[in-house]
């Protein structure tokens, strides 16, 4: 009987994802205020158009349109062993996802979980609202992340 618990214990440990990672670290900034009536802005006046500010957050923001009126501000900053040089995401070039070339991790475009690769935790979302034609976004984390 102590065998067989033993041996379950160790394939129950060994089936669970490999945690020794540390989470994305925090970035306070200042609130960003974008008028999406710029004309540098103009990819986020359509539904997938992206934006990406690189002087902010971790490693940088990408900013995605879902609908009209409803906008994400991804941390670029992997989830995946996020201290490492190379530890940053990219939209794909199909701009269906995100990805990081460094770990070989997808993210979800829509929400920032992961849609392949060893990445298990989902990328931080920043808390952001939208009024008139003026996007802000603050270093308050949405998802908890």
């Amino acid at each position: 009987m102590k065998k067989w618990l033993v041996v379950v214990v160790i394939l129950a440990f060994s089936c669970n994802r490999d945690l020794y990672d540390d989470p994305i670290p925090l970035a306070f900034f200042d609130d960003i205020i974008l008028d999406l009536n710029f004309p540098e802005f103009a990819q986020l006046r359509i539904d997938g158009g992206t934006y990406e500010i690189n002087n902010k957050g971790v490693r940088g923001i990408i900013i995605s349109r879902k609908s009209a009126g409803n906008y994400v501000a991804f941390e670029r900053n992997c989830s995946l062993r996020p201290a490492e040089a190379c530890a940053t995401v990219e939209v794909d070039p199909s701009r269906l996802f995100f990805t990081d070339f460094c770990c070989n991790s997808s993210f979800s475009l829509q929400d920032g979980t992961p849609t392949g690769g060893p990445a298990w935790r989902p990328l931080r979302i920043y808390k952001s609202s939208f009024q008139g034609f003026v996007l802000t976004i603050t270093s308050e984390s949405a998802n908890g992340m």
